[in-house]
């Protein structure tokens, strides 16, 4: 038996993995749920279509955390920029949305309002603070 710890990353990696591959399938093939939260009816045809991007982005970025999350020296290799890639398109989400409730005119833009937006900012929170010690208070963890 080894003495040497086991990483929980490639676990992290394929449970985040899929969940971005589900959220992102939800914003691109039903755009209305997610923005339920953050939008009144009727929904602006331009925030579903902005949603179905945010889905893809979502979407790809769950393909290249399950494909880091595979054992080979390859994907173990490529973990960390993997990592920061997802953290830094979701701290850029929590910057914009941050900015558009402190500076923004705080009226509905593109049918969200301030609520909503402060309601996917607290979702998306989590995440980025998660990451961000991973990356700065565990970089052991990629390397195993």
């Amino acid at each position: 038996m080894s003495s040497k710890p086991t990483s929980p990353l490639r676990l992290l990696f394929l449970t985040e993995g899929v969940m971005k591959l589900a959220g992102g399938l939800m914003f691109m093939l039903s755009p209305q749920t997610p923005l339920a939260v953050a939008v009144a009816a009727p929904i602006p045809s331009s925030a579903l279509l902005l949603t179905r991007l945010l889905g893809t982005q979502t979407f790809t970025l769950g393909i290249s955390m399950l494909l880091a999350s595979a054992k080979t020296p390859q994907a173990v290799s490529s973990r960390r920029v993997v990592y920061w890639t997802v953290f830094a398109r979701d701290a850029t989400l929590v910057t914009v949305l941050a900015l558009q409730l402190w500076l923004g005119d705080n009226v509905d833009a593109l049918g969200f309002s301030p609520g909503g937006l402060r309601a996917w900012l607290t979702e998306l929170m989590p995440f980025c603070v998660g990451h961000l010690w991973i990356l700065t208070m565990k970089p052991h963890w990629f390397r195993s």
